[in-house]
């Protein structure tokens, strides 16, 4: 049923374009819809804080209207991803569903890669001036800001996909499964609250304080769930500065 359904969907470049666009838009508002609710019970057992409180009037309306416009993308870049299928470019794989066991780890440790870079790129002038600053509006973070981006920050985030399938046939479940960890880790970085622990900001669970720390200063903590790759590259924010 897996395979026939894929090449249904990527049989006409319109049906893969219609596909990603409600994939995306599910992701999106079902996701906020249930970490909306998630959030509501703990604040009302105050197992969490929020941690900054930078909130601007009409926020959120504004981060849907900028997440709508990424979502039309991320389906525009579906299409040449259809046709490079079509076209026999590459294939999504036929050997079970056993190797999501260790695609799917793979696939997080490319997006953790790709995305480190793509975000310290986007960091650097002009492109904070002129492209990130978008996503930067926000200085509170919430979930609606998960794709508030400007167009070409939404295309360059949603170009990970295209290296790992042209170079590797992954299960159309490990592939299917970037975006959804991708937004799901997003959502936990974006909603802006924390437990009370005494861990350091560089501890690996810490990754909402992190990146709600990212959005306050505005630099530094480029990484995307793991701090790894700041500490090694001397870009994390100094301890100091994220309190």
């Amino acid at each position: 049923m897996i395979n026939s359904t894929v090449a249904y969907v990527f049989s006409e470049w319109w049906l893969t374009f219609v596909f990603t666009f409600l994939f995306f838009t599910v992701l999106y508002f079902g996701g906020i819809l249930l970490m909306n609710s998630l959030l509501s019970i703990l604040k009302k057992k105050n197992a969490v804080q929020s941690i900054v409180d930078y909130k601007k009037p009409g926020q959120e309306k504004v981060e849907v209207k900028n997440s709508m416009v990424s979502i039309l993308i991320f389906a525009l870049q579906a299409i040449p991803l259809q046709l490079l299928y079509e076209n026999g470019y590459f294939q999504f794989g036929q050997n079970g569903i056993l190797n999501c066991l260790w695609e799917i780890p793979l696939l997080f440790l490319w997006n953790e890669v790709y995305f480190y870079s793509s975000h310290w790129l986007l960091h650097q002038p002009p492109f904070f001036m002129k492209v990130h600053y978008m996503h930067h509006a926000s200085r509170e973070p919430t979930l609606y800001s998960v794709y508030s981006f400007h167009w070409f920050e939404a295309f360059l985030l949603g170009a990970v996909i295209f290296l790992p399938v042209l170079v590797y046939p992954f299960h159309i479940l490990s592939v299917l499964s970037l975006p959804t960890m991708s937004i799901l880790l997003n959502f936990l970085g974006h909603w802006n609250h924390e437990g009370e622990t005494t861990k350091s900001p560089d501890y690996l669970g810490r990754f909402t304080f992190r990146h709600t720390m990212h959005h306050k200063w505005s630099k530094g903590n480029f990484g995307f769930m793991l701090p790894y790759l700041d500490m090694i590259f001397k870009t994390a924010i100094p301890k100091n500065k994220m309190e």
